[in-house]
């Protein structure tokens, strides 16, 4: 014991430099750190009786996000490839960063949703709406509600849809009082919210999206990590369910990643952080990547900046990579 607190003492400037530099570099900031991501094989997320098993993999792109400290943000200066992003770019009205975690998911159940019913379609399989859900996903004003909330009536009448809550609100004028029942954390309750007036019209200071919840046959489940959230991967889950549930191998044996949204329709939408998902594709040396249309210029600048040897391909629709990759 005695010699212990010999070296303590005698190294007591040390240790107590140590630990301020620990606290110091740990300090939290009000940033995102955005560095180069990698790849997702979904084969290995969709459990899918009879499903069609392939030599090339349809791979989810992503870009690996860290919470800011003083450490990660001094580490962006010295790497090329990390950038940094206000917490405030990405949040609608002063949310936690827990609330932005939620939406992500909610965004992510949106996107499986739809890449079923587009990849059920067009591969021929049936596709029924079983239920559905209307959640909000952010709150411009403070109005009692919470990202994640599911709305379930206003003002006594089933909610449907978004049109269905759209269309009470605007037969109300502004001042009035919509009574809405929403379900929290497994629970229902009441809330009130003000009818105000916008530049787009008459609303209640809440962001809500339907999620459609679909019944299948074949029946599939679909698994991503509680850390996986966005919509960004909505392509690349469909072309992956397609592959699937289809005899015809889309892959042909190749390497090929993407990113992009998808609608109920199959239209692909833009996408955040290209830059760091080519990088990604790059380092697992992806043969193929496809981009939404309108992504397509920002990804070809970063492959030619680096001098990638990779195929990029820009699609505006589901049909659009189908199409590409069967006739390529």
């Amino acid at each position: 014991m005695n010699k212990i607190k010999k070296i303590f003492k005698e190294n007591i400037k040390f240790i107590i430099i140590l630990i301020v530099m620990i606290v110091v570099i740990n300090i939290p900031l009000p940033y995102y750190i955005l560095a180069p991501g990698g790849i997702i094989d979904i084969r290995d997320r969709i459990e899918l009786e009879n499903k069609n098993i392939t030599e090339g993999t349809l791979n989810l792109l992503y870009v690996t996000e860290y919470e800011a400290n003083v450490g990660t943000m001094l580490m962006s200066f010295i790497l090329k490839d990390w950038d940094t992003e206000k917490v405030e770019e990405v949040q609608v009205s002063n949310e936690t960063m827990e609330e932005i975690s939620i939406r992500n998911k909610v965004m992510l159940e949106n996107s499986m949703q739809n890449a079923i019913l587009v990849a059920y379609n067009k591969s021929g399989n049936t596709v029924n709406i079983k239920g559905q859900e209307n959640v909000v996903i952010a709150t411009t004003t403070d109005n009692g509600l919470k990202v994640g909330d599911k709305i379930l009536k206003a003002n006594g009448i089933d909610i449907d849809n978004v049109e269905t809550l759209k269309t009470i609100i605007e037969k109300k004028e502004v001042g009035d009082t919509i009574t809405l029942d929403i379900e929290r954390d497994n629970n229902e309750k009441q809330v009130n919210v003000k009818v105000n007036e916008t530049e787009d019209g008459k609303a209640v200071g809440v962001v809500v999206l339907t999620n459609y919840i679909y019944d299948v046959d074949p029946s599939i489940e679909l698994s991503f990590k509680a850390s996986e959230g966005g919509s960004s991967g909505g392509l690349m889950i469909a072309l992956n369910i397609y592959n699937s549930l289809t005899s015809e191998d889309i892959t042909k044996g190749r390497k090929i990643a993407g990113t992009g949204t998808i609608d109920a329709l199959g239209n692909v939408g833009a996408i955040d952080g290209v830059k760091y998902k080519i990088i990604g594709a790059h380092k697992n040396n992806m043969e193929i990547v496809l981009v939404p249309k309108d992504n397509y210029e920002e990804a070809i600048k970063v492959k030619e900046e680096y001098n990638y040897d990779m195929e990029i391909v820009s699609v505006n629709t589901f049909d659009d990579a189908i199409n590409h990759l069967i006739n390529n």
